[in-house]
């Protein structure tokens, strides 16, 4: 099953693309949904092939969760394998600079089940895909809006 949203960034394509592959603030906002995620190696730097594991409550059942940056092209594209419990999950996102100021920023969020709860697990996200889309494109949208105000206040200084 894929999902696809995109948002304009107001900002320049380094700026978004240094925002958007800081792991950090997506690594605290797992945690605070009570995620447990540990970085493999304890690496600082975002480079192709940094991994995560680490366990998510999913459905009331903690569940396995491990990620890989697979491909990292800066200012291009990243692109993150992850397998919570039994489902793949394929996330790419694509930076396209509009003009020197805006961005535009496609994700691409592609899953697949191998076991029966993740089947049913993703039986309800087609049911509900609207509210999906509606969610990602939120979560797009409040990155994005984080970046451009950074690059206000930037250009105020």
């Amino acid at each position: 099953m894929k999902f696809k949203v995109s948002e304009d960034v107001d900002a320049p394509q380094e700026m978004v693309w240094a925002r958007f592959t800081d792991f950090s603030g997506f690594e605290e906002d797992a945690r605070g949904r009570g995620a447990i995620l540990n970085r493999v190696g304890n690496w600082t730097q975002t480079v192709q092939g940094v991994e995560w594991r680490g366990e998510v409550t999913v459905r009331g059942k903690s569940r396995p969760i491990t990620a890989k940056v697979t491909q990292l092209v800066p200012q291009e594209i990243c692109i993150v394998d992850s397998r919570i419990g039994g489902m793949n999950c394929h996330q790419e996102i694509i930076f396209v600079p509009l003009s020197t100021t805006v961005t535009r920023v496609a994700l691409m969020l592609d899953l697949s089940a191998d076991t029966l709860t993740a089947r049913l697990l993703l039986q309800t996200m087609k049911l509900a895909r609207g509210r999906v889309l509606q969610k990602l494109q939120g979560v797009l949208a409040r990155q994005g809006n984080a970046v451009e105000a950074a690059y206000r206040r930037q250009n105020r200084s």
